[in-house]
């Protein structure tokens, strides 16, 4: 079972999008169990500020106001959802949406110091922190061999609709389903010494070290919270994750088969 999280950039990117479920449908046929968790970052962004709507970020996480709220509503279970589902099934592959509401128990996040918020207490507003994965719906559809595409808008037992960071959401459905990889795509492909520098990519990092880099302000930005949610299932569950792009129709595949041939393997130690 193998759990692939892509954000906004590649869904938009029709090249990006179809490389994507090239490899899903190559999985697909050997009868591998694969779940997709979108994100849509880029989109939010766009749509906030065709809006009039600032958006706020802090340490790659995004602030939720009501009003942000509304465009994510709009953007992950509408806008990217039914695209990623078009494209699916104009390659005959049977993708179901799924919407984290239902699957995810969240509660509020309270206001806290966050890695990349400099030691301040931030309000993120309207975003949760996952209380319980119900995998058992996910679990139906994988029997029946479809192919959930889930959005990371979540709710608290109250019925308050929260955000949640989509690689959060990938990680606990892996650990609740007790996939045998993890997958984040990402735009630039992997995790670098010099985000600037194509040959600064790293191969291969161990725990210990990807905690360093972070620490020492190396790995910065969107990549730290990528990384420290993998984090959580490598000291229990998984020996590896992956970090890798969608440049070719190949890359997913060859880094699953040889991690960090095509972009950053994350292995526990």
């Amino acid at each position: 079972m193998i759990v692939i999280k892509f954000g906004g950039e590649v869904a938009e990117s029709p090249e990006g999008l179809a490389n994507l479920i090239h490899s899903v449908a190559e999985l697909h046929s050997e009868n591998q169990d694969v779940v997709l968790v979108h994100g849509g970052g880029p989109q939010a962004t766009a749509l906030s500020k065709r809006l009039n709507l600032e958006p706020k970020m802090v340490g790659g996480r995004r602030v939720t106001c009501a009003d942000t709220l509304e465009v994510m509503k709009m953007t992950l279970p509408g806008i990217i959802n039914s695209n990623v589902l078009a494209v699916l099934h104009k390659y005959k592959l049977p993708g179901v949406s799924v919407s984290g509401i239902g699957v995810v128990r969240a509660t509020k996040r309270p206001p806290k110091a966050v890695s990349g918020s400099d030691g301040k207490v931030v309000d993120f507003g309207f975003v949760g922190d996952i209380v319980e994965v119900r995998s058992k719906y996910l679990q139906y559809l994988l029997a029946d061999h479809y192919i959930p595409v889930l959005s990371p808008l979540c709710c608290d037992d109250q019925g308050t609709i929260l955000n949640i960071n989509a690689d959060t959401v990938a990680v606990q459905i892996a650990k609740a389903l007790k996939a045998q990889k993890l997958v984040l795509i990402t735009q630039i492909g992997g995790v670098f010494e010099d985000i600037n520098n194509p040959q600064s990519k790293y191969k291969t990092l161990s725990l210990s070290s990807a905690q360093e880099k972070i620490k020492s302000g190396i790995i910065k930005g969107g990549m730290i919270p990528k990384l420290e949610e993998g984090f959580k299932l490598l000291k229990e569950d998984l020996d590896s994750f992956h970090i890798v792009g969608v440049e070719t129709a190949d890359t997913i595949l060859s880094e699953i088969n040889r991690p960090g041939s095509r972009g950053t393997a994350i292995i526990r130690g």
